[in-house]
């Protein structure tokens, strides 16, 4: 059985996801191949291949002076999202010898290098897609609250949408959401479609608790305060909600704000200009190192995740692998892993209001009883009960058998 993950990386959590599910079907012996768009030689590991094709003068010259097709299409349109990518791609991926030999081809975060239309055309082998956001399903945007963010995109938006969707519905596409509200939506905007859930593979080894007083040790924190952290790839990602965070933290009394300390981990390119109504903010770089990121995170007495909108969220399973419960927003997997009261509690997406409640409820509780949590247990047995490695290889082989 040959699987062939298609991705356009291998950073960022969509990256992440791939490769951890790849590493963990190479542990059972399973033939599993990465072929990506880009890739740094560090993260380039044992059947990862990179697709190094450069652009033809003729399209680096169309680019340049914005004639190309995608800058035809987004001529005079502004906004602000986090991303907005297309379905189409000069890459003739049906044609690569390693699409040509697998058994499945599993795609993940494939926008600007698969091009979808001649892909789904012309490979009849089963092909599974995981989610690992919205685009999928979506036409340009990859989340929700920008497609609400941006109405002047509204025609392109729709056009791309409704074209994918026919791609999608002349294929035999298997979906697999890595959430319960994932494949909610998959099943929102496409009924007809296959579509189960399968959380994401954990790090289940590499994440794991240190011993909070040596943590804050390591790392010169303060030991009396109550720490709260947050953390992502980029913290001025609005979906994100750093900016959430400090919105309701401000709302904190006087008192309150002298019992915390925030502290962060992710890229930060523009200066941030500090509120001094706002606790000390401890910052680190993007955290790359695992047991650096784990004695990160066993300091904290919370981790709060503020994103407006997520798939599955891994981070918040990160926190919980080194015992430390979260603050979540209601959204993603985090509704699905966290259990209230006991490895954290849920507030409403995008309410700082209620966030700040719940900041209120954690200054306001004995420390002891946070600490006697055993957070990691519990992620570990809804893990072990999800059984997602087990259960991508089940897949694999049904459908290589209703082939």
């Amino acid at each position: 059985m040959k699987i062939l993950h298609i991705t356009a990386y291998i950073t960022g959590g969509a990256g992440i996801a791939v490769k951890r599910l790849h590493e963990a079907l190479l542990a059972q012996n399973i033939d599993s191949k990465i072929l990506c768009m880009y890739a740094i030689d560090e993260n380039i590991s044992r059947e990862v291949y990179v697709l190094n094709k450069s652009m033809s003068l003729a399209d680096k010259l169309l680019g340049r002076f914005h004639m190309d097709k995608k800058s035809k299409l987004m001529a005079n349109l502004e906004g602000k999202y986090e991303a907005f990518t297309f379905p189409f791609s000069t890459y003739k991926l049906h044609e690569h010898p390693l699409v040509l030999e697998a058994d499945i081809i599993h795609l993940h975060w494939i926008s600007d290098f698969v091009d979808l239309d001649s892909f789904l055309s012309a490979v009849k082998k089963p092909i599974v897609w995981t989610a690992h956001d919205l685009n999928p399903i979506l036409g340009g945007f990859h989340y929700e609250q920008d497609v609400t963010r941006n109405p002047s995109f509204f025609k392109l938006e729709e056009k791309l949408k409704q074209e994918k969707h026919q791609y999608i519905l002349k294929s035999n596409i298997q979906f697999i959401g890595s959430s319960t509200l994932t494949v909610n939506k998959i099943r929102e905007y496409l009924p007809s479609v296959k579509c189960i859930k399968i959380p994401c593979i954990l790090d289940t080894v590499n994440f794991k608790p240190v011993d909070k007083k040596i943590a804050r040790k390591a790392l010169n924190l303060d030991d009396t305060s109550i720490l709260l952290g947050t953390g992502a790839d980029s913290l001025e990602n609005y979906r994100k909600g750093y900016w959430l965070l400090m919105q309701a933290i401000l709302d904190l009394t006087d008192t309150e704000k002298q019992q915390i300390k925030v502290i962060s981990f992710g890229d930060v390119k523009k200066k941030q200009h500090h509120d001094p109504e706002i606790p000390e903010v401890i910052q680190f770089e993007p955290l790359y190192n695992k047991r650096l990121h784990s004695l990160v995170y066993s300091s904290m007495d919370f981790f709060i995740v503020p994103s407006l909108e997520e798939t599955f969220g891994l981070t918040g399973t990160e926190a919980l692998l080194c015992n430390t419960p979260l603050i979540a927003a209601d959204t993603g997997g985090m509704s699905d892993y966290t259990t209230e009261g006991v490895n954290g509690t849920l507030f409403k997406p995008g309410s700082a209001a209620e966030l700040t409640i719940k900041i209120k409820e954690v200054i306001h509780r004995q420390k002891d009883e946070v600490s006697a949590r055993d957070c990691r247990t519990a992620i570990l047995k809804w893990y072990t009960e999800q059984d997602p490695v087990n259960r991508h290889i089940e897949l694999y082989k049904e459908l290589i058998q209703q082939a």
